[in-house]
């Protein structure tokens, strides 16, 4: 495995997701939640996978590295 850790930038992470996610809805307001929500979703989700990869990703064993991908399969942002 790598050794290089990376590290994913949570605001451009996010705004790369609603920019290239069409959401359709008859209000403005509805719209709005939706792309918030789905902003926040994948701002959560980028911090959670720095958090996971400061805990010595690219220095993991197989097991671990694909037991670590499950805990972040398995990642809700609003529990």
């Amino acid at each position: 495995m790598n050794s290089k850790k990376m590290k994913i930038d949570a605001e451009k992470f996010a705004y790369a997701v609603i920019s290239s996610h069409n959401v359709e809805s008859g209000s403005p307001e509805e719209i709005g939640k939706k792309q918030l929500t789905l902003y926040l979703t994948a701002y959560c989700l980028a911090e959670r996978f720095n958090e996971l990869e400061a805990q010595s990703f690219g220095n993991m064993e197989r097991k671990d590295y694909e037991d670590l991908m499950l805990k972040l399969s398995g990642f809700r942002a609003f529990q």
